[in-house]
């Protein structure tokens, strides 16, 4: 079952973005959540469905994997500030900035309560 687009989506992307990004909402419609609407409501089981697709690892190439579905729900919902899915992304930044051995700065926002 693929995912049910909006007729709008949120954010204005590229068309090669937009193919990656509902290539991901469609695996994310496959474990149940179908639409913009199931995505807001159950972000707590949506994360899950994340790490059940990517695996446990916490190694970058799991972290990116894992920042393109999010990157995808942002692309076709709005959400406050503060919310699950943010909070999941700050989990899921690199640990170094690309090409140097410095380690990645996370934003300062108080987590979901």
């Amino acid at each position: 079952m693929p995912f049910d687009f909006p007729s709008s989506p949120y954010k204005t992307v590229a068309a090669s973005t937009a193919a990656v990004y509902k290539s991901k909402l469609n695996k994310l419609a496959e474990h149940g959540f179908g639409d913009v609407a199931a995505l807001k409501a159950r972000p707590a089981a949506v994360i899950q469905a994340i790490k059940d697709i990517t695996g446990n690892g916490d190694t970058e190439p799991d972290r990116h994997k894992r920042r393109y579905f999010l990157s995808a729900i942002f692309w076709v919902a709005k959400f406050p500030k503060r919310n699950r899915y943010y909070t999941y992304w700050q989990k899921c930044i690199p640990s170094k900035v690309w090409g140097t051995d410095d380690k990645w700065v996370k934003n300062k926002l108080l987590p979901v309560e």
